[in-house]
């Protein structure tokens, strides 16, 4: 039995109260972007603490960084538009995101996971869709190095990355070095930005 709550479980709560706090508050008059980078830097910093407290590193596993875990932006369909992203650890180390593999979310226990219809089921959070929730038009990712918009992972010792690779020694070869800059923007060209630092990958609003 334990009988006594750790550093961690202590700053889980006091995200949590964060998170109350941030969606209870009243907003400017673009308060959609400010809604979208409230929930964008809620659901970043949550997917870091889930990294500190599952560490994924295994000895026997060459590309265990493959699971980190990672918050990803993707594009719905030409046919429909707009964006979203997902949350989640690839344990099967495919690349490709299933449902299963989504984390929930803290607000409503439903996934932050979507699929390119961007038309969300009953367990699935509608927070991920950024463009049909928020009216966000465009997301530029400072550090991204894939082709797609960009993702940021997370390992339990605090350092990012853009990507991951198929090689056992690919681990370091993506660790964003410098402040990671994500702009979002609405119709009429309001920008929002987040910052994530290196090493410590703490996300927050750009004044």
């Amino acid at each position: 039995m334990k009988k006594s709550i750790t550093l961690l479980e202590i700053l889980f709560v006091l995200l949590i109260l964060s998170i109350i706090y941030t969606v209870s508050i009243p907003k400017k008059i673009d308060s959609k972007l400010n809604q979208a980078t409230d929930y964008l830097l809620i659901y970043l910093n949550y997917t870091r603490y889930l990294a500190f407290i599952d560490n994924k590193y295994d000895p026997n596993d060459d590309l265990w960084f493959r699971k980190m875990y990672r918050l990803r932006f993707e594009k719905c369909t030409s046919t429909i538009g707009g964006l979203y992203f997902i949350v989640f650890s690839d344990e099967n180390k495919s690349g490709q995101a299933k449902k299963t593999d989504s984390i929930k979310d803290p607000l409503t226990s439903r996934h932050l996971y979507s699929r390119y219809t961007c038309d969300p089921k009953s367990d699935e959070s509608k927070y991920v869709l950024l463009t049909k929730e928020f009216g966000v038009t465009k997301v530029n990712i400072s550090c991204n190095s894939t082709s797609s918009l960009g993702q940021i992972l997370y390992a339990n010792d605090g350092k990012i990355y853009s990507k991951v690779g198929t090689n056992a020694n690919d681990i370091g070869k993506f660790e964003i070095q410098n402040q990671c800059f994500i702009e979002i923007f609405d119709k009429d060209g309001n920008k929002s930005t987040i910052i994530i630092e290196p090493k410590t990958g703490y996300a927050y609003k750009h004044k």
